[in-house]
């Protein structure tokens, strides 16, 4: 009775925490909204696209132009990477696995600086192409990953890791020849590395779409990754064929990762927070992490966004805010120390 009422209770604080995620992430900025205002105003925008009465039109545009759109594109990222990071590390029976592990993240960067690069030495309407490039580059990745680690139809869980880094230390390469090319331009690609959830919000009713579809059809293998956690051998004996099943999972996870990077840049640590939080929560039973997660990590990405724009500001003023993955990396090293750490005293699944 006693896990029953703490699993209700972390599900009521994780909605909770949904709600004020998009709340806060709504109502504060450098222009700071009433909560009350703010909850009219979106009230507003869902009923019909008139100004409520007795609200200012600045506050109604900044809601409803800047930051629903932000705060949208916050949570379904954060989704896209919690969602990615806790499949990865089923995958690959690996506790520090994140969405990033495999190169992809390496990929989708050298795709996004080349798209830069070709602005400056074509036109500069590729600069509207760079979540494509992106995400060409991501996916690009996964092949190049899934043919290394391929050996006579088999694919082991250790040769996708070590392929995954080869093919990291091979794009990484290609983006620093591109930054060396752009000389003093090179500070584009350095801030979209950085994170951020300002731009190519226009992308967002598509890639969404997909986002959720890709999601639901994770939630329907909740089962047979319970059992690839257990390791292969197990798993094979139940039933599961595992070569197939990482295979599809793996490029379903690689997809929703290369979406996640290239609508908002490299944003680490998200898809290992997350999981990791939520199976502290609720045990390792991919049930309930897979929902918990996804809600979780829709709420966490906001609201470290939140924290992005207004802590600087309120510190040094002026406006100031940096970028989102300079807080989840800020949030994500002591968390990957506290891992660490504790994995040495237990299992980690």
């Amino acid at each position: 009775m006693a896990e029953l009422k703490r699993r209700y209770a972390g599900i009521l604080i994780l909605i909770v925490v949904l709600t004020l995620g998009f709340t806060v992430g709504t109502s504060l900025g450098t222009v700071r909204v009433p909560f009350g205002d703010t909850l009219r105003i979106v009230a507003a925008r869902i009923m019909s696209h008139e100004v409520p009465e007795g609200i200012p039109e600045t506050y109604f545009n900044i809601i409803v132009k800047i930051r629903i759109p932000r705060v949208l594109l916050g949570m379904v990222v954060g989704a896209a990477l919690s969602i990615s990071g806790l499949v990865f590390q089923a995958l690959l029976r690996n506790p520090l696995a994140d969405p990033y592990t495999l190169g992809i993240s390496a990929g989708a960067s050298f795709g996004a600086g080349l798209a830069i690069f070709l602005s400056y030495l074509i036109g500069p309407y590729f600069k509207s192409f760079v979540p494509f490039f992106a995400f060409a580059g991501g996916v690009t990745t996964v092949f190049i990953v899934y043919g290394l680690a391929r050996t006579k139809g088999i694919v082991n869980v250790l040769t996708i890791i070590l392929s995954g880094v080869v093919t990291s230390y091979l794009f990484s390469s290609g983006l620093v020849l591109v930054m060396s090319l752009l000389g003093d331009r090179s500070h584009e690609i350095i801030y979209w590395l950085m994170g951020s959830l300002s731009g190519y919000h226009r992308f967002l009713p598509i890639f969404s779409a997909i986002i959720v579809l890709l999601i639901g059809v994770i939630s329907l293998f909740y089962r047979e990754l319970d059992l690839l956690s257990l390791g292969d051998e197990q798993a094979k004996s139940l039933g599961v064929n595992t070569e197939a099943l990482r295979l599809f999972l793996f490029f379903i996870t690689s997809l929703l990762t290369s979406i996640a990077v290239a609508l908002t840049g490299t944003i680490g640590f998200v898809g290992l927070i997350v999981p990791h939080s939520m199976r502290l929560l609720f045990g390792p039973k991919h049930k309930r992490l897979i929902p918990t997660t996804v809600v979780a990590g829709a709420a966490f990405l906001p609201l470290s966004d939140t924290l992005a724009r207004t802590v600087p500001g309120a510190l040094f003023g002026s406006g100031m805010e940096i970028p989102v993955g300079v807080v989840t990396a800020l949030l994500g090293s002591p968390f990957f120390v506290f891992l660490l750490i504790r994995g040495k005293r237990r299992s980690w699944f």
